[in-house]
């Protein structure tokens, strides 16, 4: 592989490692740049370079493309939104960080052409950004730095951003524990199974239970899905019952917690009355902005336009409205909405197939944990918002452009044995 390739690679991978800081930003001639879109600019220097050298040639995109087609409806929609609605230079901002920035890492990462190693190494360095962020997690723990109802948040904003960030390494240290790339050396595993227990205490402390529901069903998902877990059913389904007893002990361990009593009071200010409240509130708002929406970053605003429809209001700092397909309708428009159901429905489907053709034990095994890590935020996404945020935004990206890097080499792989064969 060319030099330059190797360096945009490395560049993309230090983007993925920098997530944990992904809020800390600079200043450069008046534009701010958040530091997991400093080595994208470099990555694409050093593209424009090799395409100067035509150690890149240009590549036809069809628009029959499900992906392309997709991701052009996606930002349409969500540049559709932002002009049609009063312009603001924050929402310009949001738009640079939430899907420029992070498209161009995607356009990157699939120019770079990575095969099935490349991507389970990129997997890993994802990984290993999370190890990092939870250990330094739980120095807040050990230091009583906690919110106000005892939940554990390390420097986020909130215990279910803390969360959002650390789950995806629980189901990469559980799926790397038995990849066929690491089955062989039983010291992978140990390192493998010492993260998975590190992750696991950290999102335990976060109490956020959407997020456990979320690991709790793409592990399943793993469980059943992965040859190279090699059990049978009769073990899956002690496990899933070994689950629902382990469920059934948080429950009643967890019922007596703040957090708990909050969620499933029916008072009127309980927790999730006021969510009830923000769900009518955002689908109010999406009723009379039904095609359009509202516009990038505007839910905060818009929302607190509709207090008068429901006296009185449990919740005021509301910047978004806990339900990632509301957000989506509402920030990105119909078109967007439409985007990114067509583009997510269309990634599953090809992965899909994957898993269930005769790939090898190592490509199967990928596809399936790709799979899982976007089931995780399309389930935490029902009672919560897990991309709108630059972290999540680039995490749900990061799955969309490995994904679509590694059907790419599947492809290619079956197109250089069917010639073979036709050769012979």
């Amino acid at each position: 592989m060319p030099p330059i390739k190797r360096s945009i690679r490395f560049a993309l991978l230090l983007s993925v490692f920098l997530l944990p800081v992904a809020h800390l930003k600079v200043v450069i001639f008046g534009i701010p740049f958040y530091s997991v879109e400093l080595p994208i600019v470099v990555a694409l220097f050093a593209y424009g370079w090799g395409w100067r050298k035509k150690i890149f040639l240009p590549r036809g995109v069809s628009v029959r493309d499900p992906f392309f087609l997709g991701i052009a409806l996606f930002v349409s929609g969500a540049l559709l939104s932002f002009f049609a609605n009063p312009f603001s230079l924050t929402g310009l901002g949001m738009l640079k960080t939430w899907f420029a920035f992070p498209l161009v890492w995607v356009w990157l990462w699939i120019e770079t052409d990575p095969d099935s190693p490349n991507t389970e190494y990129a997997l890993l360095w994802w990984l290993g950004s999370i190890a990092l962020g939870s250990f330094a997690s739980m120095t807040y723990f050990f230091r009583g730095a906690l919110s106000y109802d005892g939940r554990l948040m390390g420097w986020y904003t909130s215990p279910n951003y803390l969360a959002f960030f650390l789950a995806p390494g629980i189901l990469l240290a559980y799926s790397f524990c038995f990849h066929p790339l690491f089955s062989k050396k039983k010291i992978f595993r140990y390192v493998f199974f010492a993260v998975l227990l590190l992750l696991a205490v950290t999102v335990f402390f976060t109490h956020s239970y959407g997020v456990w529901s979320g690991i709790v069903l793409a592990g399943l998902f793993i469980l059943f899905f992965d040859k190279t877990v090699a059990l049978s059913w009769h073990k899956k389904v002690f496990a899933i019952i070994l689950l629902g007893v382990l469920c059934g002990i948080f429950i009643f361990f967890e019922s007596g917690s703040e957090k708990w009593q909050a969620l499933t009071s029916f008072q009127e200010r309980s927790s999730f009355s006021s969510r009830i409240m923000i769900w009518q509130a955002a689908i109010k708002i999406i009723g009379e902005h039904f095609f359009l929406g509202i516009g990038i970053g505007r839910f905060q605003e818009v929302y607190l336009s509709y207090q008068q429809y429901f006296p009185p209001y449990l919740e005021w700092a509301v910047p978004q409205p806990h339900n990632v397909y509301l957000a989506l309708w509402l920030q990105t428009g119909l078109v967007g909405l439409a985007g990114f159901v067509f583009l997510v429905s269309a990634w599953i489907a090809r992965m899909m197939a994957i898993v269930s053709s005769r790939s090898s034990g190592a490509a199967q095994s990928t596809a399936v944990l790709l799979i899982a890590l976007l089931i995780l935020t399309l389930v935490t996404g029902i009672t919560d918002t897990p991309f709108f945020k630059t972290d999540l935004a680039y995490m749900f990206w990061y799955c969309i452009a490995f994904g679509i890097g590694f059907l790419n080499r599947q492809k290619s792989a079956r197109d250089c044995n069917k010639g073979a064969s036709i050769k012979s």
